[in-house]
């Protein structure tokens, strides 16, 4: 009786045991699908915010393509204008050009290296006389000079390092003729003898002056000229003037009067056309001075300054001889 009390007891103990097995591994169950669900939820949330700022940052990128697509289009437009602008200047510096070879006597394609074209002679100053005709003096070398203060400077080395000076051709400062053309008249009346020009008519003087440095007379056409500049200061040849004055005291070995002269004729007419022409003679006169650093630095402003002008070519082979590379 005892044995089957105790019997029953165990399988009854054996069934509370299997009953709580079970509901202990339907609870765990549960909770494992619960935390399944709550992290597929937190998982579905992270993704949809992830989607959200992907659409933003598309958008944004999206944005900022289709502004750069209206800078590029911009700039093509700018550029298209650059282009026309460039094209107008092209236009404009080739009429300048036309221009420039027009006045020098050039033709396009030529350059004016000294000899290279029969209208521009640099280093040989012609003058233009009372009738119009332009009478190029000989050439002559400029000798030693003996500098202010009576010290002699070293004299350039003949050939390497001697320079000479430069003149353009005197367009525009032609002296107008005093006298008109006789007028044909009748068989049966003589003809008329032509008025005398009026005195002080400064065309006389600066004819005389002319004429005087065309025969090499520089020592009277230096007068003659400053005598032009003293009764007129103001004239439209007064630069002129100014600029073969200068000239005369470069041919006479008068080189310190003639850096002043020169240096007179810069400060007081820089517009002349004979600015880069009065330079280079100023480096010429600075040269047989012995001041070969002047000289140099003027040279260097003449092709600087005026790379057009006809005689910046002269001054760069005259740099060279200064720098010995000649």
């Amino acid at each position: 009786m005892f044995k089957r009390a105790l019997g029953l007891a165990t399988l009854a103990a054996c069934i509370l045991a299997v009953s709580g097995c079970e509901t202990m591994g339907g609870s765990q169950t549960e909770t494992t699908i619960y935390d399944m669900h709550r992290r597929i939820v937190k998982l579905d949330k992270d993704l949809g915010d992830s989607i959200t700022k992907l659409n933003e940052t598309a958008a944004s990128l999206n944005a900022r393509v289709e502004g750069m697509d209206q800078q590029t289009r911009s700039l093509n437009t700018t550029i298209e204008d650059s282009n026309a602008k460039l094209n107008e200047l092209a236009k404009e510096f080739n009429r300048f050009k036309a221009d420039y070879y027009r006045l020098n006597g050039l033709t396009p394609g030529q350059t004016s290296t000294p000899g290279t074209n029969p209208n521009i002679k640099i280093g040989a100053p012609g003058i233009e006389t009372a009738t119009g005709s332009v009478v190029p003096p000989p050439a002559a070398a400029i000798p030693a000079q003996t500098p202010v203060g009576g010290t002699a400077a070293a004299p350039a080395a003949s050939g390497q390092n001697e320079l000479t000076g430069s003149a353009p051709l005197p367009t525009g400062e032609k002296a107008a003729p005093i006298a008109a053309p006789a007028v044909p008249q009748p068989a049966d009346e003589p003809p008329p003898v032509a008025a005398p020009a009026a005195a002080g008519d400064p065309r006389v003087l600066y004819q005389q002056a002319q004429k005087s440095y065309s025969n090499n007379d520089w020592g009277n056409a230096q007068k003659q000229f400053d005598d032009y500049l003293k009764q007129y200061p103001n004239s439209d040849q007064s630069a002129n003037a100014l600029f073969w004055k200068a000239k005369c005291l470069l041919n006479t070995e008068k080189y310190a009067d003639a850096v002043k002269s020169f240096e007179s004729m810069r400060s007081t007419y820089p517009t002349s056309s004979k600015i880069p022409f009065a330079m280079h003679n100023q480096a010429v006169a600075y040269s047989r001075l012995g001041q070969s650093a002047e000289a140099e630095r003027l040279m260097q402003a003449v092709i600087d300054q005026y790379p057009m002008s006809p005689v910046a070519e002269q001054a760069k082979s005259d740099l060279k001889r200064l720098q010995g590379k000649q």
